[in-house]
């Protein structure tokens, strides 16, 4: 382990996925890419996760283990949180005294919690300690009056969108602070693209990934004197993300362009299991079996976003800020996206379309703009890698963050 200043402030992160979704991976990045001589990183999180173990072997932070809250789930397009979700939280009061004993044994500067309701019961610790605590809001619709609990428990909130902005909190308490990626990771060499390309279309990928073969892709598309546009949406599989309206898209195109589009993902909550088959069960009745590509959950988005001409974000709920769009700008790739919560803050008519949500022929005529001008596809191409250069890097969101403990532990 790299060793750290005695004047170091230790820094307890606090993460109750057990995935990795955008959160996760933005956390991830950040442990990174943090100062360590002015920082020392302790992540509290679910023991047996995968994000436990991916922190373990990709960080240096001391890995805590503490019974947290489970996430909340999405129910709709307005509200994320129910009654039921509010008395899991009230049911976790051993979590408070865990992290209560991290704290004292050892000596937390500041409490960094990636979520609500990881906040709501640290932010009792963070006042009975006299530390301060900030929260990563990574949400864009209202959790109602655990918002404005929130509020009062925290000292700072750092936003990723002006869509994430409490309308009744303080300015001077919100942070806007973009996620961020590593670029030269998006600088992916056209041989892994090349192979991925073999792989998804012409043969089942390892580890039982590919869900379903398609050996006519690459036959049909011999028969075209230009290779297919190939769109794809690469996101945790539920019906928020709108793939629904995808797919009825690609019907919409059979027989028009040459297109196709890899459904790249897997569900999470039961829902997302019935949705999935749902989507699956559509494609088939859709006869879009050659058309829609199930590749399952891929842990390497940076080579399949490479693949991809366009990358597609329909979701029909706001989002914060979608890591599929960043990423899809650091790869130099447009956004087809709906304007809802962060994403119209991310894409622009130079870098991409936005169309209205739950439209899937607003989609597909989309889809038909960019496909039958090869060139603009480019052009937003390189315009998107710049945006992300200008705005998103690694660098300019490690300082930002970092800026905000330097004034909480030090005043100034």
């Amino acid at each position: 382990m790299k060793t750290v200043d005695k004047l170091s402030s230790n820094i307890l992160y606090l993460d109750s996925g057990s995935g990795i979704g955008g959160g996760q991976r933005s956390l991830l990045l950040l442990l990174k890419s943090l100062d360590k001589n002015r920082f020392r990183p302790f992540v509290g999180c679910l023991d047996n996760s995968r994000f436990k173990d991916i922190c373990e072997n990709e960080t240096d932070a001391h890995i805590v283990p503490l019974a947290l809250p489970a996430a909340h789930n999405k129910t709709d397009k307005a509200t994320r949180f129910t009654l039921g979700d509010i008395f899991d939280d009230i049911s976790q009061i051993k979590a408070i005294h865990q992290i209560h004993q991290t704290v004292k044994k050892h000596s937390i500067k500041l409490i960094h919690a990636n979520s609500l309701s990881v906040a709501l019961l640290a932010g009792i610790v963070a006042r009975w300690n006299h530390i301060p605590i900030i929260m990563h809001k990574r949400y864009a619709t209202s959790y109602g009056i655990l918002d404005k609990i929130c509020e009062k428990l925290i000292h700072r909130v750092i936003l990723v969108s002006e869509a994430t902005r409490w309308h009744f909190a303080p300015e001077k308490k919100q942070h806007l602070i973009y996620n961020g990626v590593d670029l030269a990771d998006f600088q992916v060499s056209m041989a892994e693209v090349e192979t991925l390309r073999a792989k998804l279309f012409t043969s089942e990928l390892g580890n039982g990934h590919i869900e379903e073969k398609h050996p006519t892709i690459t036959k049909k598309a011999a028969d075209f004197n230009t290779p297919p546009i190939i769109s794809g949406v690469v996101t945790r599989i539920t019906p928020e993300k709108g793939i629904h309206f995808l797919i009825n898209a690609m019907a919409e195109l059979k027989g028009k362009i040459d297109v196709k589009l890899l459904i790249v993902g897997g569900p999470y909550f039961q829902k997302d299991y019935v949705y999935m088959e749902s989507l699956k069960q559509t494609v088939r009745k859709q006869n879009l079996e050659d058309d829609v590509i199930f590749t399952g959950f891929l842990a390497d988005t940076r080579v399949v976003t490479a693949l991809l001409d366009i990358v597609m974000v329909p979701s029909i709920i706001p989002e914060a800020c979608p890591r599929t769009i960043i990423e899809a700008m650091a790869a130099g790739k447009p956004v087809i996206a709906t304007p809802l919560g962060g994403s119209k803050e991310l894409v622009t008519p130079e870098t991409g379309i936005l169309v209205p949500p739950e439209n899937a022929k607003a989609i597909a005529d989309a889809i038909t703009s960019l496909a039958s001008n090869r060139e603009q596809v480019d052009i937003m191409g390189r315009a998107s890698r710049r945006r992300a250069e200008e705005r998103f890097s690694r660098e300019k969101n490690t300082a930002l963050t970092e800026s905000v403990y330097k004034e909480l532990l030090t005043g100034n």
